[in-house]
């Protein structure tokens, strides 16, 4: 029986894996174990799936995980995979990003706002985040009325979409891959950090403003502001509504 370790700080995606692999019976040909990663600060939902915290930081936990599994599946891990893990352990990743465009942090934000093509990818691992060869992807349009997380929602269809085609053949070790065709960008959690901070100086069409804003626009989260002339920070959001026809 194959061991394959999941690990995943997804609640949505990580409920569908669990009903794929009941459905397609999977247990039947490997053993799994479900894990969210220990960068995961709110991690009540994975806990209510079963998961439990792993650290791939952690040199013990690395040790452990190379000599006790065959296969790993990162679904919106939060922990960057290291070296001797992907060296050594086939590692496939669920990435809500059309690579190579926009590698790393966040796609969807930085394809609103630099127009690079967005969708979902399944992935092999390597020394590089998100830039090992490719499995499955999907394309996802992106609207004018879109935020960061209608967009996102949509992505992650995608994704769910990909793994209902293609988990079988991921768990067997009988899927085909392409190499990425160019190295394409890549965004860092610095990089959105510093989209954040609005520059309220900033020159630039009305266009590119409220791409901007929509793209840091995502349900309850804090993300775009400015600091005001009593140095306070003012947190800024958007509302996009798409006009009903009479």
């Amino acid at each position: 029986m194959k061991r394959v370790l999941v690990i995943s700080d997804n609640p949505r995606l990580a409920g569908v894996l669990a009903q794929l692999v009941d459905e397609q019976s999977l247990l039947a040909i490997a053993n799994f174990e479900y894990r969210y990663s220990a960068a995961n600060k709110l991690p009540q939902s994975m806990l209510e799936l079963g998961y439990t915290p792993i650290d791939l930081k952690d040199a013990d936990t690395i040790e452990c995980v190379v000599k006790n599994f065959d296969l790993i599946l990162s679904i919106h891990c939060k922990q960057i995979f290291p070296l001797k893990v992907v060296s050594n352990i086939c590692c496939i990743n669920v990435h809500p990003g059309l690579n190579p465009y926009n590698r790393g942090w966040y796609p969807q934000v930085f394809s609103i706002i630099n127009k690079m093509a967005i969708g979902a990818t399944i992935h092999l691992m390597n020394e590089n985040v998100d830039a090992g060869p490719i499995i499955a992807q999907q394309q996802v349009d992106i609207n004018s009325c879109d935020t960061s997380l209608s967009l996102y929602e949509r992505v992650q269809d995608a994704e769910i979409y990909l793994l209902k085609q293609h988990i079988r053949s991921i768990v067997n070790g009988d899927f085909g891959y392409s190499e990425l065709p160019t190295i394409g960008n890549y965004n860092s959690a610095a990089d959105f950090k510093r989209l954040c901070h609005l520059d309220l100086d900033a020159v630039g069409t009305l266009r590119e403003h409220i791409d901007l804003l929509r793209a840091l626009s995502h349900g309850d989260f804090l993300n775009a502001y400015f600091i005001d002339e009593c140095g306070q920070k003012i947190f800024v959001k958007i509302q996009l509504m798409l006009a009903v026809s009479k």
